[in-house]
């Protein structure tokens, strides 16, 4: 293992850095949202100074004009009642004599004087259960007289009231008499819109009154707020003058405490994050540094363990070089830890879900590590559970880093004694839960320190760390990618006794069929007449483009730049474009919106599909709204290829056929494939692409591809030396970006996310940060095309 401790000061810089920032960042992104809120504060205390004061004299008014009406409303039925009753009395009194002697003319001459008054309507007189004589309106004569009590009987407008008439306490008739409540309606009436209208006035007025009491006691809360922005845009400092001796002026004088403070703060901060940055620049030129140097040499060894594995072996030696091979890839991946932990840092390391064995995965792990626990006289076991698939979908690679990392720690821990391997499924809808344990009986760790495990560069304690070599990083990496699977990783152990380490961690289903690197890929007949267009500027490029869809029996016509590439759609007929998205005179954008924007129908309507370096989050819906059909991302491979061809060519412009599969592709063997290097992820070269290059064209293809490739690469890196040193940031965009096109299709991982680096701090414009990135770029360059001439040897 290599050691690679961060420094106790610059993690704790680093680590007050990061405190420091969420404070600050999180004053300063959401500085908007705070003042939208503080607004929205300001506006509600003056709302609820109008409404509170409007809402309490509205109260007082309702009850008061209701109390009101209802005095009003009962004073006029009790003087109605009392005038209606004794009317009725002093008149029953008045004929009484008339009615009992049956003088018709007397009562006729009495009932119309009285009548003729506006308040009594009509008069009824019924003597011995006749009627005796009327007078009034007709219409209500005609009606049977209801006695009302109150004015809530009343529901024609006229007051019924009626006397008896009685002689030695006896009945013998009654008088009713109509009476007309419509002037006491009416009065009521005029009260009640007066009162209302009176109560509407007072009731703007004290509103408007509020408004100017809430405007006065919130212009202390206007300065505040006015003063917090001006915190925001000028940064910490700023002071608010408020001359007031209540609460406000209290909170102003916190707020001057607080700028302040924060100001103060800021400049901590910003010499904590220049110390942290120029500890940081260091620890990364190191590790580059370092990683390149080691990778060189171990990149030679493996690829002379395997052109010693195509000599003649015996059985042991076979099993030794295996063994070999598979510790270098280990050892590989050991000095890439510290490279995972910088893209967890930055959460830009991604998971790969792809079918793969399970059962060999764990047993290639395992393997690894039985000639160094033999050394030390323990014994490594394994057990597979049967519930346990053999094929699953997940990132094989990633899966081999948790346990190679957990029992590679049992093995440096444990002396002597026995480590068991234990591994367990339960599936679930489409879903596996992957459960594994490493036990071992080694020497333990304290209960204490187990929390403190999982934490980057952080060792058990004292013994672990004077004993045993380690960056510190693995098992901080295993409870990370645990966590992106889905899963979790805990520690249990006693010190003298041993530990047990469990993972668990979610895989998909999987029903055992090949990668798409080795399933056998459908070509149909008709596709030999298609004419198909590849704009590509890179030679590297056109050559592995043209050699993949020879391999397939398919010509195609290379274009060297979008101006080229329109120029043939309108002068040729072609079924298919490939069109690279950066291209000199002419990028593939504007060349698709030329050809979408031809008179021929059928040429504007051609399929385009865009090959992009690196297709970034809401380029597919740039693409697509330029009116490019797909897009594909770099390195492409023939598969790709031919999934969109099968998608976007139509079967009747060149005849129905059968599908027949092609040849099928060399899966291994010294005479068809370069002699195969374990997977080495950010590397030099990675030979997996290099395989899958081999594959998709043809082994003899290799070196031609290497030669144009280093040619190119080398007059690149001297026009990206020049455009740093002219500071041309555009220049310097250009070519990091075509750089890093051409370096992935190649295999040099490292040398292409270094450019593509550099493209984005251009895109970004953080230019001085580019030229810095870029100063390391002509080594890493230098190495990698070493790299890739000695993996051209061993073709």
């Amino acid at each position: 293992m290599i050691e690679m401790r961060e420094p106790y000061a610059i993690k704790d810089v680093k680590r007050k850095t990061r405190q420091m920032s969420a404070k600050v960042m999180n004053n300063h992104d959401h500085s908007e949202q705070k003042q939208s809120l503080q607004t929205g504060r300001m506006m509600k205390f003056k709302t609820k100074t109008i409404l509170g004061i409007a809402l309490i004299e509205i109260i007082l008014l309702v009850i008061i004009v209701i109390s009101a009406m209802s005095f009003m409303t009962e004073s006029a039925e009790t003087q109605l009642i009392q005038r209606a009753n004794t009317t009725a009395n002093i008149f029953a009194k008045a004929v009484e004599k008339d009615i009992l002697s049956f003088d018709l003319s007397s009562l006729d001459e009495v009932i119309k004087e009285v009548t003729a008054s506006e308040d009594i309507v009509y008069i009824r007189i019924i003597s011995y259960g006749k009627t005796l004589i009327t007078s009034g309106d007709p219409k209500h004569l005609q009606q049977e007289s209801t006695i009302d009590h109150s004015l809530h009987d009343v529901d024609d407008g006229i007051f019924d009231v009626r006397v008896d008439l009685k002689t030695n306490e006896s009945t013998y008739g009654h008088i009713d008499i109509g009476f007309c409540n419509k002037s006491i309606t009416a009065q009521i009436t005029r009260a009640r819109h007066s009162m209302t209208g009176i109560a509407i006035i007072e009731v703007l007025l004290v509103a408007l009154f509020s408004f100017f009491i809430g405007h006065y006691l919130t212009k202390g809360l206007t300065k505040l707020t006015q003063a917090a922005k001006k915190l925001t845009q000028e940064g910490p400092g700023y002071q608010v003058t408020l001359n007031s001796t209540d609460e406000l002026g209290e909170v102003a004088d916190a707020f001057n405490q607080m700028s302040s403070s924060l100001a103060k703060s800021y400049d901590d901060l910003k010499i904590a994050r220049h110390q942290a940055e120029d500890a940081s620049q260091s620890k990364s030129l190191f590790l580059a540094s370092m990683s390149h140097e080691i990778r060189t040499p171990l990149n030679g060894v493996l690829g002379l363990l395997s052109l010693i594995k195509e000599t003649s072996l015996d059985k042991n030696q076979t099993q030794l070089v295996d063994t070999a091979s598979q510790s270098g890839f280990f050892l590989m991946s050991v000095i890439n830890d510290i490279l995972d932990y910088t893209k967890m840092e930055s959460n830009t390391l991604s998971l790969e879900r792809k079918p793969f064995d399970l059962h060999q995965c764990i047993h290639q792990v395992v393997s690894s590590f039985r000639p160094s626990a033999c050394q030390k006289s323990i014994c490594l076991e394994s057990t597979i559970a049967p519930s346990v698939p053999q094929w699953v979908s997940g990132d094989q690679y990633r899966v081999q880093q948790i346990m190679h990392n957990l029992i590679g720690n049992a093995v440096k821990f444990t002396r002597t004694g026995l480590i068991q391997v234990h591994i367990y499924a339960d599936a679930d809808d489409n879903s596996i839960t992957l459960t594994g344990q490493v036990i071992d009986t080694g020497i333990g760790i304290e209960p204490a320190m187990i929390p403190l495990l999982f934490e980057e560069f952080t060792m058990a304690d004292n013994t672990y760390s004077r004993t045993q070599e380690g960056s510190g990083l693995g098992l901080a990496i295993c409870r990370k990618l645990c966590e992106l699977m889905d899963g979790q990783i805990f520690a249990e152990s006693q010190p003298g006794k041993g530990s047990t380490f469990t993972f668990q961690i979610q895989l998909g289903e999987s029903d055992g069929k090949p990668t798409d690197q080795e399933a056998v890929m459908e070509i149909r007949p008709e596709w030999e007449h298609a004419r198909i267009l590849v704009a590509e500027d890179n030679k590297a490029n056109q050559i592995v483009i043209e050699n993949m869809f020879l391999h397939a029996g398919i010509h195609i016509e290379i274009a060297q730049n979008g101006l080229e590439a329109v120029e043939k759609v309108a002068d040729n007929h072609f079924d298919l474009v490939f069109m690279d998205m950066s291209m000199p005179l002419m990028d593939g954008m504007q060349a698709c919106q030329e050809i979408r924007a031809m008179a021929d129908r059928q040429k504007a309507e051609l399929p385009i599909i865009a090959l992009t370096a690196h297709a970034l989050h809401g380029d597919k819906e740039r693409f697509i709204a330029a009116g490019l059909t797909d897009y594909l991302s770099k390195p492409v491979r023939l598969s790709q290829l031919l999934e969109k061809m099968a998608l976007y060519l139509k079967e009747d412009e060149f005849g129905a056929g059968e599908i027949t599969p092609p040849p099928v592709l060399p899966q291994s063997g010294p005479e068809n494939l370069a002699a195969p290097l374990p997977h080495q992820p950010d590397g030099l070269v990675d030979d997996i692409i290099i395989q899958q290059v081999i594959a998709d064209t043809s082994l003899e293809v290799l070196p031609v591809l290497i030669d144009h490739y280093v040619e190119e690469c080398q007059q690149r890196v001297k026009k990206i030396s020049c455009a740093i040193a002219n500071k041309k940031a555009e220049c310097l965009k250009f070519e990091t970006h075509t750089l890093g096109s051409s370096a992935l299709a190649l295999g040099n991982r490292s040398l292409s996310e270094l450019a593509r680096q550099i493209e984005h701090l251009c895109i970004d414009g953080k230019e001085e940060e580019a030229y810095q990135a870029g100063a390391t770029l002509p080594q890493l360059a230098a190495d990698s095309i070493a790299a890739l001439q000695q993996r051209k040897s061993m073709s």
